[in-house]
């Protein structure tokens, strides 16, 4: 008679791998992977560029050998092809671009406080925009901008923006995305609307930009205030899922009260299918949104669905883009 009884097979398949992945962030932060890039080092001389104590880097090099990051052979460590790859700056595969290291540090530390955020049913790191001191929500939106850039850069490969004219970035933040747009199309006027505590932090990425007199800045509250102006396009990246399903309701109205008959709005977000299982990458990221949102999470694509039906909106299309994000791309009906 064969044994049924469970094992943890489970549990200490993700134990172990917790660590191994906290190396390599920590590899990453150091930039450890950049300076082996030509050549094998020691610790001392790894320690020594770096300026830190070697006794201490080389209990992490270790690490990451046993990570199957790094690979050593007398005493001298080498990347691995992957680190080569991946995780040198500079490289064309570097996912340093548009994956800001330090905001995902911030946002597993978010993560470390879910027991706490279901406790209370309040979340623990809670971000809210209205109320945020101002350093720290310059801080927080600089560690964002390369990742909005890098956004605009990858939607300018899945969207035709040459029949466009005027586009509208809703809660754009640090106008990364609107300026990459706009930088590319120099046909292209973009107006971005965020909180009036965020725009002025919008304004100064917006000044350094070179499409900066096709660049407008407007302090609105979309999900309580109308919008003006006719546009081609609306883009809402990383927005909806801050909100809460009446939030949500509120912004597409108002949103699609602006939008041209004809006209097209882009949200990237995370998107769950209706399971709420899949795809994996954001089921697990809706802990960071428990942690951080009040009410935002990850929502289902029928939720989606139902809403820009709702603001008039239709021949909705979702394409699944990497790390379990998706673009939905609907049109206004007439």
């Amino acid at each position: 008679m064969s044994d049924s009884s469970p094992t943890p097979n489970t549990i200490e398949k993700y134990d172990s791998a917790l660590l191994p992945g906290l190396a390599i962030l920590a590899g990453r932060q150091l930039d450890i992977f950049t300076l082996l890039k030509d050549a094998p080092m020691g610790a001392e001389d790894i320690a020594e560029a770096l300026g830190v104590d070697a006794s201490k880097l080389e209990l992490l090099l270790y690490a990451l050998v046993s990570a199957g990051i790094l690979t050593v052979d007398t005493g001298l460590f080498t990347n691995t092809p992957e680190a080569n790859s991946f995780l040198v700056r500079g490289e064309p595969n570097y996912l340093g671009d548009g994956r800001d290291i330090d905001l995902w540090v911030h946002l597993l530390g978010t993560v470390l406080k879910t027991a706490d955020s279901v406790r209370t049913g309040c979340p623990q790191a809670r971000h809210d925009y209205r109320k945020m001191p101002a350093e720290e929500l310059e801080r927080f939106f600089c560690k964002l901008h390369s990742g909005a850039v890098s956004a605009g850069r990858d939607l300018i490969l899945r969207y035709d923006f040459c029949p466009c004219s005027s586009m509208l970035d809703v809660g754009g933040g640090s106008g990364g995305l609107a300026i990459a747009v706009t930088e590319a199309h120099p046909h292209m006027r973009a107006t971005i609307v965020d909180l009036p505590t965020v725009t002025p932090f919008t304004q100064k990425f917006v000044n350094k930009s070179s499409a900066k007199n096709r660049l407008r800045v407007l302090a609105v509250d979309v999900v309580n205030e109308e919008l003006t102006g006719n546009y081609d396009l609306a883009v809402l990246k990383a927005f909806t899922q801050t909100l809460s399903p009446n939030g949500i309701r509120g912004a597409l109205g108002n949103v699609g009260s602006v939008i041209k008959s004809g006209g097209t709005i882009c949200i990237l977000a995370h998107i769950l299918d209706d399971s709420r299982l899949s795809p994996k990458e954001t089921a697990v990221f809706n802990l960071v949104f428990l942690n951080i949102y009040e009410d935002g999470q990850a929502y289902t694509v029928g939720e989606y669905n139902g809403w820009l039906e709702e603001a008039g909106f239709g021949e909705i299309e979702q394409t699944f883009l990497e790390g379990g994000s998706s673009l939905l791309v609907a049109r206004k009906l007439k």
